[in-house]
């Protein structure tokens, strides 16, 4: 039979320590310090080849959205993460991958490169928390149950980087590519179709990859998929085609992995969790963003 313990306010404290202790998602590190100094050399970079001082194959066009996209990550590093780690650190990784996209696109290697470097430092940060939430808070934690959802959840949301980028970060050279794809499909105003597509692909970085309202996100994210799969003609070349290399297989993936977050919502390590830990979500938010509490710190005293 379930029975109320008396808690006194010293024991109330330390189980509210223990309880931030089993979310170390705020911590300084090694990792912080390597991420501050490439984002602020980035940076730098970035601004010398605004000015012309440093020679770069980037037109304007995807220049000025690079700036902006690296300003943004020194910020989260610099200024967010020591005050929230799960926002900053998922922040700093989505403008990083931005960021990435556009220099890669243009075989920017003065810039490409050492953001390669930060991807991998952000992966053995991430690896670094899973270890310290898992191991050291005395089972605490998060489940590495929980963890690989999340490590998934970024996974699927963050795919939609270079689709998103390629249209709306870009500059002209692959914009042309999608309006010239467009337009062959037979779509009048091949424009506004790709702008709206890569608002909403933008959207489901957001809402799945960082975890905001993350149920009606990948709801919203499964439907986008199957329609755009079938306006594309994905779904008419057979689940795998090796003549078009076209096919509904990788759009079934996609699908039933955003529809698989739609029971479970974004987890603690999301925005979901941060808005959540503040106290003052309505229900019917909560019931959007799923389920972002700790399974095993759910007991009845």
């Amino acid at each position: 039979m379930a029975h109320k313990e008396t808690v006194s306010p010293e024991n109330s404290a330390a189980d509210d320590d223990l309880a931030e202790t089993a979310r170390p998602f705020h911590y300084l590190s090694f990792f912080q310090l390597l991420q501050s100094i490439i984002s602020a050399l980035l940076l730098g970079g970035a601004v010398l080849m605004t000015l012309d001082v440093l020679m770069t194959p980037l037109p304007e066009s995807a220049l000025r959205p690079l700036l902006v996209w690296l300003a943004l990550a020194f910020l989260s590093v610099v200024i967010i993460v020591p005050k929230n780690f799960t926002l900053g650190f998922l922040c700093l990784l989505l403008c990083q991958l931005i960021a990435w996209r556009i220099t890669s696109l243009y075989y920017a290697y003065l810039l490409s490169w050492p953001l390669a470097a930060a991807f991998f430092i952000n992966l053995f940060w991430f690896l670094s928390t899973i270890q310290r939430n898992s191991f050291e808070t005395a089972g605490r934690g998060l489940t590495l149950w929980q963890w690989q959802l999340t490590f998934f959840r970024i996974l699927v949301g963050f795919i939609m980087v270079p689709h998103f980028t390629d249209k709306l970060f870009a500059g002209s050279l692959p914009y042309m590519e999608h309006l010239e794809f467009f337009s062959l499909l037979g779509f009048q105003n091949p424009g506004m179709i790709i702008d709206g597509a890569g608002l909403i692909e933008f959207g489901i970085a957001i809402g799945v990859g960082l975890g905001l309202l993350t149920r009606l996100s990948s709801f919203l994210a499964a439907g986008f998929i199957m329609f755009s799969s079938t306006v594309s003609g994905a779904l008419d070349h057979g689940f795998v085609s090796f003549a078009t290399a076209v096919s509904w297989e990788l759009p079934v993936i996609l699908f039933t992995s955003y529809l698989s977050f739609t029971t479970t919502g974004g987890g603690e390590f999301s925005l979901d969790g941060v808005l959540r830990r503040t106290g003052k979500m309505p229900g019917w938010i909560k019931l959007l963003m799923g389920n972002t509490g700790l399974a095993h710190n759910e007991h009845v005293d």
